[in-house]
């Protein structure tokens, strides 16, 4: 039987917010980190990597608080980053999981950098594509393309907006399809959708909400092995910004793949899939 998103959807409420995951296989924890744009979810990320995955892992598939099916917290008092990261924790603690190995594409590779550093115990391995704030932009503008192209829409979330940022997300615009395109504007123009998103990025440029270190700069106390996937053409991270984590994480490997945008699991879809059951099955 093939999975979908209603047969592995589970839920569990922390704090008095309902958060919804995805469950599919058994063995080894995998917890899998959906980054952030216009109607994503934790299903639109990985939705069609989790039959061949759910073949050797536990695989988790969390929406965070306030995307996908997830409630959030009435107000963000603090930096997203740190609310997606709790939840993380809060999704062990309610599975009775030690420790899990996590996987995080974009803003969700933040989150999975972040849990590692502040809880270090509960992370066996990290998987982590073209992750948000691990990277240095040392070559193109800041911020990115894709990321202006985010922001456009966080400033007009139209359905023209979402389908301008999602062309920044591709290497091969006929990864677009008609479906796909019409699946994620519908959910991005959602007003509930909308304003998590903005409400998310507003804590990212709030002053009294910054971290005291940038990600980046903590990156030699993350000791954990570490497995980067990275787009050549990537428009949102763009490739160059993986040369500085590749030196300063101590137990760190980074692949670059060729025809390859935002989505690598996406856009090279099997050799994503063998990269990742081969580092969590045998490490580095």
């Amino acid at each position: 039987m093939s999975l979908t998103a209603e047969s592995t959807s589970r839920w569990i409420t922390v704090d008095g917010v309902k958060l919804r995951y995805h469950e599919a296989g058994s063995g080894t924890p995998l917890v899998l980190l959906h980054g952030s744009g216009p109607g994503v979810s934790g299903w639109a990320n990985f939705g069609n990597n989790l039959e061949v995955l759910s073949r050797h892992f536990r695989c988790l598939v969390l929406d965070q608080p306030g995307f996908g099916g997830s409630e959030r917290p009435e107000v963000y008092e603090r930096n997203y980053l740190r609310i997606a990261s709790d939840a993380v924790i809060a999704l062990l603690d309610e599975l009775g999981l030690e420790k899990a190995s996590l996987l995080g594409n974009s803003m969700g590779g933040g989150v999975a950098a972040l849990t590692a550093l502040e809880h270090p115990g509960r992370v066996d391995r990290l998987v982590l594509m073209a992750p948000g704030g691990v990277g240095v932009n040392i070559l193109g503008p800041e911020p990115s393309e894709g990321i202006n192209r985010l922001l456009a829409f966080n400033a007009d979330p139209t359905a023209e907006r979402a389908v301008d940022w999602l062309k920044t997300m591709v290497f091969d615009p006929a990864v677009l399809t008609e479906e796909l395109i019409a699946t994620r504007t519908a959910a991005a123009t959602d007003p509930k959708q909308t304003k998590a998103l903005g409400d998310a990025y507003a804590t990212f440029y709030n002053p009294k909400m910054a971290e005291a270190l940038p990600m980046w700069a903590r990156l030699k106390g993350l000791r954990h092995e570490v497995l980067m996937l990275w787009g050549r053409d990537d428009r949102v991270t763009p490739v160059e910004g993986a040369l500085f984590p590749a030196r300063q994480l101590p137990n760190a490997d980074l692949r670059i793949f060729a025809r390859c945008g935002h989505w690598v699991q996406v856009e090279r879809k099997d050799a994503f899939e063998r990269s990742v059951i081969d580092f969590l099955e045998n490490g580095l």
